[in-house]
């Protein structure tokens, strides 16, 4: 990393590092859900996945933002690291719903009143007028252009899709016809020359005039995709641009269907599952299923100040290098279950980190205006509870976030200090019971461990 990055936590997603997984997924549920100091010893002795001065530090870790959460694999999944998959077809003019089966029939375009302007792009309208037996046409309200200048006009104002089809036919038919008087004329000159030089001359001399006089095989001219393939191979071909000519397309002044937009569903790389899936309307935004890291794995800032009574936080640098430097991580428990956090440091050779609160708890997630009432409910117990956090390494405690102090010392010059820090998170995931369907009884509810475990890289100013 030669570049200097803004103070920030950025989490490293396991697709693209080294990190060797841990053995714990593979345990049963009991065994996980036990939270103890030799798990944290063990991650202590693991390398971070990531050299933080290594080009493609960037591009290995993300914010947890752009995370996505694989609930079956309990890990987090990066853009790169899923399958994309086509979820609804969509005209993003008019809006209209296209089936799977139908997208290859339609060449991928809306095949309903939607044409762009050949000169500008822009959505063209059906616009009619009182003179001709075809009274409709095409017209750009940007650029004043009209369909009557190519002369398509039409009958109706609906299906122009299927006019512009039957108007295209009629063009390609006298086209189609030159082409084939042309290649029959070629045919009679080469059936004659042939005829005339196989009366006279030498075997030798009949023969060299048979191999010269081979008919060459039609292709059609009007709609034909070995046509265009012979353009585009023609003007691939050529060595210099500017032979190119500028009307290599004689359907470019023609108006084209708007091309059909889809909208993406991922699933995870390793189990198939499904991450992000939309709703199959055009005019939804919302999401069927929507497994974002935010929502399941706690957010880690570097508030630039906890409340009045703690002054401002200032990680922009340069710091001294030998001299430790306090500085203060919050968590905060996007669940509606406590979470158990551990966090363990791994010191590089060019700094020192030493974690003084490894384990705590992180409170529920509550609703923001019931923090007032708790608030005012528990001011006592805040009080009788501070001495302790601080002896812990707790900074500050405020519903569901916690901030903890780490003590950094930066070893040499550098233009950011990286502080790799190991996180382990685990919570009892509550499953609702299924209603019994032969009664209306329901079944009482199960519970489960969660243990998930990352990587995270807090990026700190320069050291000096």
């Amino acid at each position: 990393m030669t570049d200097a990055l803004p103070p920030t936590v950025l989490y490293h997603c396991p697709c693209t590092g080294a990190m060797r997984h841990s053995d714990a997924s593979n345990e049963p549920a009991e065994k996980r859900s036990k939270y103890s100091a030799d798990t944290m010893q063990s991650s202590q002795s693991e390398r971070p996945p990531v050299d933080s001065h290594s080009a493609l530090f960037p591009l290995r870790v993300s914010t947890l933002e752009n995370l996505y959460y694989c609930d079956d694999c309990s890990s987090l999944r990066c853009t790169r690291c899923v399958v994309e998959e086509p979820a609804g077809y969509h005209c993003p003019n008019c809006l209209f719903e296209v089936n799977t089966t139908s997208v290859r029939s339609e060449k991928n375009s809306c095949a309903r009143n939607c044409f762009q302007c050949p000169v500008c792009t822009h959505v063209l309208s059906v616009v009619e007028s009182s003179e001709g037996e075809r009274p409709f046409s095409l017209s750009c309200t940007v650029c004043c252009w009209n369909s009557r200048e190519i002369g398509w006009e039409f009958e109706k104002a609906t299906g122009i899709s299927a006019q512009i089809e039957r108007l295209r036919a009629a063009e390609d038919a006298p086209r189609e016809y030159s082409a084939l008087l042309d290649y029959w004329r070629t045919v009679q000159r080469v059936s004659a020359a042939s005829t005339a030089a196989a009366g006279a001359g030498s075997f030798k001399q009949r023969l060299a005039v048979s191999n010269t006089s081979v008919v060459p095989e039609y292709r059609t001219v009007a709609g034909s995709s070995d046509t265009e393939q012979a353009r585009v191979a023609e003007l691939m071909a050529l060595e210099n641009a500017d032979y190119v000519p500028y009307t290599s397309d004689p359907r470019r002044n023609e108006p084209q269907r708007i091309r059909l937009h889809m909208k993406l569903a991922r699933r995870c790389c390793s189990c198939h599952h499904i991450l992000i899936k939309p709703m199959p309307k055009a005019q939804a935004t919302q999401f069927k299923i929507q497994l974002m890291a935010a929502n399941f794995l706690p957010t880690i800032t570097l508030p630039s100040r906890l409340s009045l009574k703690y002054p401002p936080q200032s990680l922009e640098g340069p710091f001294a290098v030998g001299r430790a430097l306090p500085v203060i991580l919050r968590f905060a428990n996007p669940l509606y279950t406590e979470m158990k956090v551990g966090v363990s440091a791994c010191s590089p050779g060019d700094v020192r980190v030493e974690v003084i609160s490894k384990q705590f708890t992180l409170p529920p997630y509550t609703e923001p205006w019931e923090y007032d009432d708790d608030e005012d409910d528990d001011s006592s117990s805040d009080l009788h509870n501070s001495s302790s956090d601080q002896r812990a390494g707790i900074v500050d405690r405020h519903g569901n976030r916690v901030a903890i102090q780490l003590s950094v010392t930066p070893l040499v010059p550098a233009p950011n200090l990286v502080v790799p820090l190991y996180i382990t998170c685990s919570h009892i995931d509550d499953i609702d019971g299924e209603k019994d369907r032969s009664s209306s009884t329901v079944s009482k509810s199960s519970s489960r461990a969660v243990t998930d475990s990352f990587w995270i890289y807090v990026i700190l100013g320069s050291a000096q």
